[in-house]
């Protein structure tokens, strides 16, 4: 049903004790669970009914994961990655959530060069930096956390 904007001076007079009906627009949660893998494919096979497959070209060449319900877990990641064929490739997991401003919560794990990183955990106020931080770990510069595209609404299917 649509939203009914009342101005305040078509605004019916308040009532005491009986709620008001107000306008507004409602401002969505997001979150991301997944992988971001530098290489362009994977054994299909091993992408599992609800998660999401997706090639990336910037910040980076490589494909990325959204992988709903997996937690950060090193054991958990590597053997999941062993199905899809790319643990030996660079790749961060990461649980990422906002309101639509700055990052609220991010937890990273991941390997680059054959060096394990993580976890990596910020929320609140300092989650921000730690995303960029996580980032930097996978071998991104911060610029590229600015406006990053996997992270855009509708990238992964979602609205």
């Amino acid at each position: 049903m649509p939203l009914k904007l009342i101005s305040p001076t078509t605004m019916p007079r308040k009532t005491i004790g009986v709620p008001q009906p107000r306008a507004y627009k409602a401002i969505m949660a997001y979150s991301f669970t997944g992988f971001f893998i530098k290489v362009p494919s994977v054994n299909q096979t091993g992408i599992f009914d609800g998660q999401v497959f997706r090639e990336i070209s910037e910040p980076f060449s490589g494909c990325g994961i959204l992988t709903p319900g997996m937690k950060a877990s090193f054991s958990d990641c590597t053997k999941y990655l062993s199905k899809l064929e790319v643990s030996s490739h660079d790749w961060i997991f990461l649980e990422y959530h906002t309101w639509g401003g700055l990052v609220d919560y991010v937890i990273a794990i991941g390997s680059r060069d054959g060096e394990n990183f993580g976890p990596i955990e910020g929320d609140g106020a300092p989650a921000e930096d730690v995303f960029l931080e996580a980032l930097d770990a996978f071998g991104l510069e911060d610029s590229a956390g600015v406006n990053f595209a996997p992270f855009d609404r509708g990238f992964w299917g979602d609205k």
